[in-house]
């Protein structure tokens, strides 16, 4: 019987998923992986640390958000009481393992402030130079190595223990089936997007924007929540669909799921493009000259590749590829269109960070690559590591049946 024939049974109620088995040879790719990209930074860091620390900075930002996706997607769920997403929701519960992972990584990008921020120069401390970034009115959003840490170790720390708590209610109703957890979920939902909208702005001016402190966007904290809230998408709907394959999901995870997951990256490429549209169109228009020196730097030079590289894998080849119905269920298409989302959201971060570095040619070279496995390894680390601890669908959940059964 198929997959979809299974999910429509009147026995989907019965239906139990336990814990993933992953493979031997799973487990030793995803070391390989670690390895390399620590053996690359390692090398990069003795030889020319401000590229070594700005490769880390990327994937650590695009790993980064995609384990707040998963967090994100979670409460999203439960603030609007969807039933379609409990048969996908335990992979965006694995994706939130990730964030404490990601507090640790930090430490690294703390390590390299004086490599990465010009702001942290003793020369930009005194006279014209505070003043010039602002060193002088932020307040508690000063520019100096202490705040930097403090204010990011207390957003991570934030979004760990919301991360967490969800992950915690999630499991334990694997066991209980007890409704009451859902609505605990529903209730620090509110709570958590509320203070993610801003703690996330202000870590995306901390980690991105003040790599050219003399530059600001007021719609860049929205800009960067596009891209992670599709490439989130992209990731959910990739290891929905691996795991479908192998089997853990069968019976589980239907056409119509992906069909929901598809339509959320077709829509958020349409969103994405818009917010990244809106920020160029103006400060292009107003054409100050504190704003258009960052643009410049990232159009008319080599860099112009990069963004229309970006454009087409975040927003052409969803858009027009998943328009058809029949395309956003077929596994192959769209597991093809995701893997070209999350390619797209690592160049994204690249083209914010390295002009910053090298404003007139783009550069990409084996650092940047090796540092980006490494990453991608330990998140695929981490997220089998939590699907083999806990059952890969939250069975528990008093809607997961009517989730089988989910017809859209």
């Amino acid at each position: 019987m198929s997959a979809d024939a299974v999910a429509h049974t009147p026995h989907a109620e019965k239906l139990r998923v336990g814990p993933l088995t992953v493979p031997g040879a799973m487990k030793a790719l995803f070391g390989i992986m670690i390895l390399i990209g620590g053996v690359t930074f390692a090398l990069e860091v003795s030889s020319d640390p401000t590229r070594a620390y700005a490769a880390w900075l990327q994937s650590y930002w695009v790993f980064l958000c995609l384990g707040l996706s998963g967090t994100f997607f979670s409460a999203i769920h439960y603030i609007t009481g969807a039933t379609w997403s409990v048969a996908v929701r335990r992979i965006a519960d694995a994706f939130s393992s990730f964030v404490p992972v990601a507090m640790l990584l930090f430490i690294v990008v703390a390590i390299g402030i004086p490599h990465l921020y010009v702001w942290s120069s003793p020369a930009a401390t005194q006279g014209e130079g505070a003043k010039l970034i602002g060193k002088e009115s932020l307040g508690i959003l000063r520019l100096t190595p202490v705040a930097f840490i403090v204010r990011n170790l207390f957003f991570l720390a934030l979004w760990s223990f919301f991360s967490w708590y969800f992950v915690r209610q999630s499991t334990r109703q694997d066991e209980t089936r007890d409704r009451a957890l859902s609505r605990k979920n529903l209730n620090i939902s509110a709570v958590f997007l509320v203070s993610f909208a801003l703690t996330f702005t202000l870590a995306t001016f901390d980690l991105i924007m003040s790599l050219e402190p003399t530059w600001y966007s007021t719609i860049f904290g929205v800009y960067n929540w596009a891209g992670l809230w599709q490439s989130g998408l992209a990731g959910i709907a990739i290891v929905a669909i691996l795991l479908r394959r192998q089997g853990a999901l069968r019976g589980v995870v239907s056409r119509v799921h992906l069909h929901d997951l598809g339509k959320l990256v077709f829509a958020f490429a349409v969103f994405w493009t818009y917010i990244a549209f809106s920020q160029f169109m103006l400060i292009w228009y107003a054409n100050l000259p504190e704003e258009i020196e960052w643009m410049i730097h990232r159009i008319y030079t080599g860099w112009g590749a990069v963004i229309i590289a970006v454009a087409v894998l975040k927003w052409v080849i969803p858009f027009f590829v998943l328009m058809p119905v029949r395309w956003k269920e077929n596994e192959t298409v769209l597991l093809t269109v995701a893997a070209g989302v999350i390619l797209g959201q690592w160049l994204d971060a690249f083209w914010m960070i390295y002009p910053a570095f090298s404003p007139e040619h783009a550069v990409l070279s084996w650092n940047e690559i090796g540092v980006a496995l490494g990453f991608l390894g330990l998140f695929g680390w981490q997220v089998q590591a939590f699907l083999s601890r806990h059952p890969v669908a939250p069975h528990g959940d008093p809607d997961f049946a009517a989730s089988v059964r989910f017809h859209g």
